[in-house]
This record gives C-alpha cells, sequence and structure tokens, in this order.
C-alpha cells in the first residue's frame, strides 16, 4: 500500500478496503464497540477478565463519556486493544476517536448576549445605599469605638494618682502640739498611706470627693511625714510622693533670763506613742516608741498571765505563774538610745501571755517619768495535727482518717491495751471507735484526756486548736 488516505465516506476508508461506497454516517466509537461486543456473545465483566481494562474504563470508552477516561495516552492504549480484542481494526477506531474528539473541541459553543444595561436618569447617577454599605459602616463603626475604649483605658491607666496637702498649707512647718491633722485631696476612694518618721504606717481612705484627713502623732523636734496615694481601680500610686516637714519647738529659756546665766532645767516629759494600751500581737514583736526630754529612757516589762490578764497588786510586786505551774517567762528589758531629736524607738519579743510594759524617763537633777500599756501576744495558731493515741485498759476497735486517706496499719483493726500510736495529717483527722473510753488523746503536745465514754462507738472530728467533736458521717 503506498498511500492511506484520511477521506471517510461512512464507515470505510477509501485505498483500504474495496466496497460499494456507503454514504450513511459512521456511528459514535462507543457504540460501534458496545455493537461488536455484543456480536461476539460478552458482557463487560467477561471483557475485564480478557483485556485486563478496568470495567469503569471499558463501560465510559462504549458509553463515549471521555471526561471519565485517563490521559489520552493511555485512552489510545485502551482503544487499540479493545478493539484487537472484538476483531475490529484498531487503526480505524484510533483515527474516528480522533475525528470525535477534535469535533467536540471545535465545536460552537451558545453565545450569551450580555444583560440590557438599565437607562440612566438624566441628571447623573445616584447614590445608593447597598447592603454591604451598611455592614462595612457597622464593623468601622464597632473598629472606632474599640480603639477609642483601648485609648480611654491606657491613658486611664498611665496616669498618675494626684496627691495634694490642704493643711498644713506648706510642706515645711512649725507646729507645737503633740498631735496633727494632716488633710489634702487625691483621687476619689485613693487609699492613702502615711508613712512617720519612725517608720510607723498610717492609713486612711479619700471620700467620692477626694478629700481625706488621718490624725498622726508628733515629737519635739523635726517630724517628717511620706504621703503616697494608691488609685482604688488602677492601683498606681502618686509619683513622686508627698513629703511633709513639721517641727515641734523645744521649750525655750523665760525673756527675762541673762543671756550669761545658766537656763533653767527643762521639765522632764515623757510621751508613749506605741504601743497602745491593750495592744494585741500576732507574732510577740512590739515596738516601743516616743519622745522625751530627757537623756535616758529604760524599757521594762513583767509578766501578767494568759492572755486577757490585767495588772493587779499582786502581779507588780512579782510574775504571775502559769496555768502549768511552770516559771513564768522573763520579759525583754533593755535602755533605748534617745537620738539628738528626742526620739526613741526599741523593738522588743515577747512570749504569748499578757505583759505590762513600763517606760521610765530620766534627767539629771529631775525625778523620773514613768508611762505604762498593758499588751497581749496570741500564743501561736497550730497549722497542722500531731496525735498521739494511747489505749488504756480495755481493748479497742479503730480507724483512722487522716486528710481523707485512711492511715496505713490503723484503715480499721481492734487495738490491745497499752498500744500507742501516733498520727500526723495537715488539715484534720476522723477518729472512729468500738470504745471511746479505752482511747487517750494528745493533739500537738495538749492532753485532751479521753475520747468519751466507756463502750461508746462513734465518729470524732480532730481539727489544730479545737476540742474532738462529733464526725457528721462515719469515718471512711
Amino acid at each position: 500500500m503506498t498511500a492511506r488516505h484520511q477521506f471517510r465516506i461512512g464507515n470505510r476508508r477509501l485505498g483500504r478496503v474495496r466496497a460499494p461506497i456507503d454514504a450513511t454516517p459512521a456511528p459514535p466509537v462507543g457504540e460501534t464497540l458496545q455493537l461488536a461486543r455484543e456480536r461476539k456473545g460478552v458482557d463487560l465483566y467477561r471483557a475485564e477478565r480478557d483485556t485486563k481494562i478496568r470495567l469503569r474504563y471499558l463501560s465510559a470508552l462504549e458509553d463515549s463519556d471521555y471526561d471519565e477516561l485517563p490521559a489520552p495516552v493511555y485512552v489510545k492504549g485502551f482503544l487499540r486493544n479493545y478493539a484487537i480484542y472484538l476483531g475490529l481494526e484498531p487503526d480505524e477506531i484510533l483515527d474516528r476517536w480522533r475525528d470525535e474528539m477534535e469535533a467536540m473541541r471545535t465545536a460552537t459553543r451558545v453565545a450569551v448576549a450580555p444583560p440590557p444595561m438599565p437607562i440612566v436618569e438624566p441628571g447623573g447617577r445616584r447614590f445608593t445605599i447597598t447592603p454591604s454599605m451598611i455592614v462595612t459602616g457597622l464593623v468601622t463603626l464597632v473598629v472606632i469605638a474599640f480603639v477609642g475604649y483601648i485609648g480611654i483605658q491606657f491613658l486611664r491607666f498611665a496616669e498618675v494618682t494626684p496627691i495634694e496637702l490642704t493643711y498644713p498649707d506648706d510642706l515645711v512647718s512649725t507646729i507645737s502640739a503633740e498631735q496633727v491633722t494632716l488633710e489634702g485631696t487625691s483621687g476619689p476612694n485613693s487609699l492613702i498611706s502615711i508613712t512617720g518618721p519612725d517608720g510607723q504606717l498610717y492609713n486612711t481612705t479619700a471620700n467620692g470627693d477626694g478629700q481625706w484627713s488621718r490624725e498622726v502623732p508628733l515629737a519635739r523636734g523635726q517630724n517628717t511625714f511620706t504621703i503616697v496615694a494608691t488609685d482604688d481601680e488602677t492601683q498606681r500610686m502618686s509619683d513622686p510622693p508627698l513629703r511633709v516637714q513639721i517641727t515641734v519647738p523645744l521649750p525655750s529659756p523665760s525673756p527675762g533670763a541673762s543671756a550669761s546665766a545658766a537656763p533653767p532645767p527643762v521639765a522632764l516629759d515623757l510621751t508613749l506613742t506605741s504601743p497602745l494600751d491593750r495592744f494585741v500581737s500576732d507574732d510577740g514583736a512590739i515596738t516601743v516608741r516616743g519622745s522625751t526630754t530627757g537623756s535616758r529612757v529604760t524599757v521594762n516589762s513583767s509578766y501578767l498571765g494568759s492572755p486577757g490578764a490585767t495588772p493587779t497588786p499582786e502581779a507588780s510586786g512579782s510574775p504571775a505563774p502559769t496555768p502549768s505551774g511552770s516559771p513564768a517567762p522573763i520579759g525583754p528589758a533593755v535602755d533605748a538610745t534617745v537620738n539628738a531629736l528626742g526620739t526613741f524607738s526599741e523593738t522588743l519579743q515577747f512570749e504569748p501571755g499578757a505583759w505590762q510594759i513600763t517606760v521610765v524617763a530620766y534627767a539629771s537633777g529631775q525625778t523620773p517619768v514613768a508611762r505604762q500599756v498593758t499588751i497581749n501576744v496570741a500564743p501561736p495558731v497550730a497549722t497542722s495535727i500531731e496525735l498521739v493515741i494511747s489505749v488504756q485498759g480495755r481493748d479497742s476497735w479503730v480507724r483512722v482518717v487522716a486528710d481523707g486517706e485512711r492511715v496505713q496499719g490503723l484503715g480499721g483493726r481492734t487495738l490491745r491495751a497499752g498500744e500507742t500510736h501516733t498520727v500526723s495529717a495537715l488539715n484534720e483527722i476522723c477518729l472512729r471507735a468500738g470504745n471511746a473510753g479505752a482511747l487517750f488523746l494528745t493533739m500537738n503536745g495538749e492532753d485532751l484526756g479521753r475520747l468519751g465514754r466507756n463502750g461508746a462507738v462513734g465518729s470524732w472530728i480532730l481539727r489544730p486548736g479545737q476540742l474532738p467533736e462529733p464526725a457528721p458521717a462515719p469515718c471512711t
């Protein structure tokens, strides 16, 4: 064969098979394949097994559904193998497939005319509010409001709390008095902290208008107070702090006295500003401070008894014994240092109990002056439990639960007379007994005695600093 004719008439090509010319259009490739398979008498499942081509691809070839087929290079191989299997001319099938693909690519598409433009009213375009413009506007307003709120809060927290003094009128003044009421203005409800010359802290709170006042003691000589305001909401403090200097003049000689004559002695005076009478301390650290015109100050103390006791004539002569009968503790006694301004300050440590503090000022050629105050030092509060369980006389069944957990070895068994066990806990101990009269308890060194009457059965709760009390439910 010298040439291959591409002109086709019907389903035969000229030059290959000499046959009468058929003007009937050739059926699609898919239909040709389906007819050939049916003539062969096989179904798609049999064709899949024989050709090794997947059923989905064979079905797509017969339906001319080329979108379900892989790349063209694979489709060509499928067509060739399937045509040979069905007894068709593979080259003819491939040529017809190419023609169909080309016809699909060059098919004329229906042109869709654009919708007509609306006729614009004379006089220019009118402004129209659209839903998207409304949403955009609302979002913009929210963003602006949020940024404004953040800016206001930033300025608010960056602002320093103000503090001003209205009395005394000047920051440096002279006042002849034993105390003075400082007055001023600040932010509403601000906390005003005043630190005295001896380190004592005095607090007060401004009212809703920012007005505040606080009475503070004065000592002879120079008194310097540092005042700081703390804002109620932002917790920012005034900066710099306000410093007030008040001078209490010392006694001066009478005007008629001769300059060359020796000045008369200054009357001996003693002012005690701390501690206050009946002051209660939790840790036993007591600061004794005050002012005097004398040259020497002594501080002595005497034990009165348990907290709340008051001085008696017998107690002033000799220390009161402790409840246990042991010797009473000895209180501290020191010589306080009097500085050039006539002030003194000493911090002393006291044991739990009631104490009487006696401060005495001395000056040459004058009768000593004394001041007395009574203080109470509370005993330390236990924060944990150490319980000693002693079984005496008879046996008893016992279960102990410490801080919600059963104690190993005491989770529920009979204890024999003579046994002793120690249990520790942080918060509480639940004790269940089958014979409460046989159990004797000691908690944190304090003898609690017998838990209950003989033969009593029940559960008890023990907490630091408290006596045993019935439990609302059995210890589990």
